[in-house]
């Protein structure tokens, strides 16, 4: 009886620390500073599910765009999430995914425009 006890107890504890939600957060800024990324991620109930990301773009003038979708990644923060900037104005922004394929997003930001968009590799 005391063993179905803790194992009753065991399995419970696990199942409520599986269903915590997660969140996480990774921010960059452009080489020229007028361009901010922001990442935010969270993932509720099971741990192998997938996250629900926001890709914020604030840039010049404009107003705050943003994208969002599912990410399958086991973690999200500065090492899995990478900002590579071309130039002030052309960043390739990568999350890494469990497969070894990284998802891709292409950010184009200037004075005129805003564009962010996933490109296939």
């Amino acid at each position: 009886m005391k063993n179905r006890i803790a194992i009753v107890s065991i399995i419970c504890i696990f199942l409520l620390v599986a269903c915590q939600p997660k969140t996480a957060s990774v921010t960059n800024v452009s080489p020229n500073k007028k361009v901010n990324i922001t990442v935010t991620a969270n993932k509720v109930g099971s741990s192998l599910g997938p996250w629900k990301v926001q890709l914020d773009v604030k840039a010049y003038e404009f107003k705050q765009g943003a994208l969002a979708f599912e990410l399958e990644s086991g973690d999200v923060n500065d090492k899995t999430v990478k900002f590579d900037w071309k130039d002030d104005r052309n960043c390739m922004i990568s999350f890494d995914q469990p497969d070894g394929k990284p998802r891709t997003f292409q950010l184009i930001a200037d004075e005129n425009q805003v564009q962010l968009a996933e490109v296939n590799p």
